[in-house]
């Protein structure tokens, strides 16, 4: 054995596996263990291996508080081992052995009680009524008896022992915090939590804090919060989730008091909260009924109203205990938004459905009414129709039924009942256009499309909702567009297009049997504007929910989403409505020039341009234009004028400048179908002045004033006198004069409508092509 201990690396090895009795004991064996073995580096290795276990760390400064290295009395000693781990965190190389001396006098006698199972008067009396030091020195052991690793019995035995006493001390802080709670002394209460908390009880801590804040036992929840027609009732959800915010800020003071800032303990208590409680009343109230998720915006907003926004400022919980809170709310609400979300589309789709639906029932029903009394109507004004009871909608086998008349006559009442009750339809139906669509329907359908978005967009500050709410929102906007489209708009343009091309002035004037009161003579350029002025209001509708709710809300980004089939839907639909009024326009210009045309052939008689001089009546005759021309004029100026302020001026322009140039061919068509004398050209001189000043000063369109100026031009090839016909053929041969309006041939057409052309057409001719019928010999 003696020569074992000679032998350096063996006592070392067994040296480094000795506790520390035993250690001291092996090092005083003999002088040469002393001395040569366990001496020096050796020995302030061993002592530092305790103190590294002990949670200590090594530094290379050799200087040691005098503090720590004076010769300590018992009761100095008892008084460090309450803050000897604060005090000292770290070791000098080479004093190891004495700063392990502290630590030893401090907590041996705690571990001595433990082997021996000692527990009974463990602490001083000194410590007796105070559990933070208790709780402290319970710490301290731990760490300290970490040291003695190397007897693993002893260890073993010191930390069963101990974690017996703290069990038995944590049981008896619970019945401390138990009694003091009841008594409502939440201070004291305070204090064993924080005993708690240094003992590592945290759960204990919580769960006796969770047992004192139990909603379900404060207060209950109604079973409903819908009244019987299915409508949420406000103010009892309001109610309800002020007694839940009342009830989480009592809990926020109180756990500010017993907690403070040493343990986070509110935001678990929230997100617990919401789990189990907020999530049981959004269960409550819709449960598997999807159609009162309607309702999920205003229960959004209650929701963060009183259990974020109103709840108190938290100590415990820090700074941004608003934020977290609803972020918390926002994830254990995210899946019930993203059903909400889900179902708002089609449920608006259905709501704008059934509103047009019931539009055009009501609307059917009122024309058919409308019908029935016309045909009522006409019908008294040819017949006594006090017998009739059969079917008002088979009117003509009805009459054929009743009247017993000739076959000729019943034939001839037949045909004009039949037209005057189709012309007087029509007229009606132009005359109530603006009816076929609902401006006040199309308001209220966009703004249900804007609710429908400004209640999504309740969820737009919610992360991952954000995607599907664009596209809900995108979404509701395409299926306005496609109800605005198909459902209204679209119908009431193709009806109102096939009454413009039915409308026949003619016809009109020849039914013998009109309304009372019902001017059938109707302007269908004036009804139409009607409806594009309605367009254009439904369109700026558009434009205006596009910018606001869309646009500015970041629903789409107009720079990036350029092809997005939101923007697509937008511009198909007012390409759609374009078109329509483009249609609609050309038709009424149609009509505009058959009513020009008809006032031509009705109220232009021959003598305005070719008069009798030998008519006593035409030297008296007043120089101006001709009533026709009169007619004429107020005829374009009551329709050249609808679109201003009800389209954009683009529109206006193309539609004034159509009229001017359809005009200007049926001028030319007029002109070339009538005769006219050197007489009668100073009338038809008026006539196109009247004209020319029209569209020059009044219409403003400068690309056709030229027109109107060379046919003023025209005039002067009649005012020439017969016996100048040189003169005539020069002008005519003169094309500059009508500024390349009118070629040659159009010009000698117009020269042919001279009421004396048979007898100056030769000398024209010959000044024209420089021969005459005498110079051509046949061969």
């Amino acid at each position: 054995m003696e020569g074992l201990l000679k032998v350096r690396d063996i006592v070392v090895s067994i040296a480094n596996n000795l506790n520390t009795r035993d250690y001291m004991n092996f090092q005083q064996i003999n002088k040469i263990v002393h001395d040569d073995h366990l001496n020096g580096d050796v020995d302030d290795k061993y002592w530092a291996r305790k103190l590294l276990l002990m949670g200590l760390r090594k530094t290379y400064d050799t200087k040691i508080p005098d503090s720590h290295l004076k010769d300590n009395s018992d009761n100095v000693l008892r008084e460090d081992s309450t803050e000897v781990f604060e005090h000292i965190r770290t070791f000098p190389s080479g004093n190891a052995k004495q700063i392990f001396k502290l630590f030893y006098r401090c907590f041996q006698p705690y571990c001595k009680k433990l082997l021996q199972n000692n527990l009974a008067h463990f602490f001083p009396d000194k410590y007796d009524d105070d559990p933070v030091v208790q709780v402290k020195i319970f710490n301290y052991i731990g760490r300290y008896n970490k040291s003695n690793i190397n007897d693993i019995e002893e260890f073993q035995r010191i930390e069963q022992n101990l974690v017996i006493l703290k069990e038995i001390f944590v049981n008896s802080v619970l019945q401390e915090m138990e009694d003091n709670f009841g008594v409502a002394k939440y201070e004291v209460v305070s204090k064993f939590i924080h005993v708690l908390l240094l003992c590592h009880e945290e759960k204990n801590a919580i769960e006796f804090f969770k047992s004192k804040a139990d909603f379900s036992l404060e207060m209950d929840m109604p079973d409903s919060h819908f009244d019987h027609e299915g409508l949420l009732q406000v103010e009892s959800l309001t109610n309800t989730l002020s007694s839940m915010g009342d009830f989480l800020n009592s809990k926020i003071k109180l756990v500010d008091i017993l907690f403070e800032d040493r343990y986070p303990v509110v935001l678990q208590f929230m997100e617990g909260f919401i789990q189990e409680t907020v999530l049981d009343l959004i269960n409550v109230l819709f449960g598997s009924d999807d159609t009162k998720l309607t309702n999920m915006p205003t229960v959004y907003r209650q929701i963060k109203e009183k259990l974020c926004d109103e709840l108190l400022e938290s100590k415990n919980a820090g700074p941004d205990f608003h934020k977290t809170v609803k972020e918390f709310l926002d994830m254990y609400l995210e899946p019930i938004i993203i059903k909400y979300m889900n179902i708002q589309p089609q449920e608006f789709e259905r709501e704008v459905s059934k509103q047009f639906e019931s539009y055009r029932k009501e609307a059917a029903m009122k024309e058919k009414e409308t019908n029935e009394q016309i045909y009522n109507s006409l019908k008294d004004q040819s017949f006594d129709g006090s017998n009739i009871t059969d079917d008002k909608n088979d009117f003509l086998s009805s009459f054929t039924k009743i009247f017993k008349l000739p076959n000729n006559e019943k034939q001839k009442t037949q045909e004009q009942l039949q037209l005057a009750y189709n012309l007087n339809l029509i007229s009606n139906n132009l005359q109530n256009i603006k009816t076929f669509v609902s401006l006040d329907l199309c308001y209220k359908v966009v703004q249900k499309a804007q609710h429908k978005t400004d209640e999504m967009y309740t969820f737009h500050e919610v992360k991952n909702v954000v995607g599907t709410m664009r596209l809900k929102c995108q979404e509701v906007f395409k299926i306005l567009i496609n109800q605005l489209s198909s459902s209204h708009v679209r119908p009431a343009f193709e009806k109102a297009m096939t009454l413009l091309k039915q409308y026949d002035s003619n016809e009109i004037q020849r039914v013998e049997l009109k309304l009372e009161g019902v001017e059938t003579q109707v302007e269908p350029l004036v009804q139409f504007t009607e409806l594009i002025n309605i367009g254009d209001i439904i369109l700026q509708m558009i434009s205006i929910f596009y910018r606001d709710e869309l646009i500015q809300k970041n629903m789409i980004d107009k720079n990036r989403d350029f092809l997005n089939d939101v923007v697509q839907a937008k511009k198909s639909f007012e390409i759609q409505l374009d078109d329509y009024v483009a249609e609609g326009l050309n038709i009424g210009i149609n009509k505009l020039m058959d009513e020009v045309e008809f006032v031509f052939n009705t109220v232009q008689i021959p003598t305005d341009f070719n008069p009798d001089p030998k008519d006593s009546d035409f030297s008296r005759r007043e120089i101006k234009p001709t009533q026709c021309a009169e007619k004429i004029v107020e005829l374009l100026s009551n329709h050249s004028f609808l679109l201003t302020g009800a389209t954009d001026k683009g529109t206006i322009d193309v539609y004034q400048q159509e009229i001017g140039e359809r005009f200007f061919g049926e001028v030319v068509k007029h002109i070339k179908k009538n005769f006219i004398s050197a007489d009668g050209a100073i009338f038809l001189i008026c006539d196109l002045n009247c004209y020319y000043d029209f569209v020059a000063y009044k219409l403003k369109q400068k690309n056709i004033v030229p027109l109107f100026a060379a046919l003023k031009n025209v005039a002067q090839l009649y005012i020439i006198s017969g016996k100048d016909s040189k003169e005539l053929g020069k002008m005519i041969s003169d094309v500059g004069r009508f500024h390349g309006i009118f070629s040659q041939e159009e010009i000698y057409e117009f020269v042919e409508r001279r009421s004396d052309w048979v007898r100056v057409k030769r000398d024209v001719e010959k000044v024209m092509y420089g021969l005459g019928v005498k110079d051509c010999t046949i061969m």
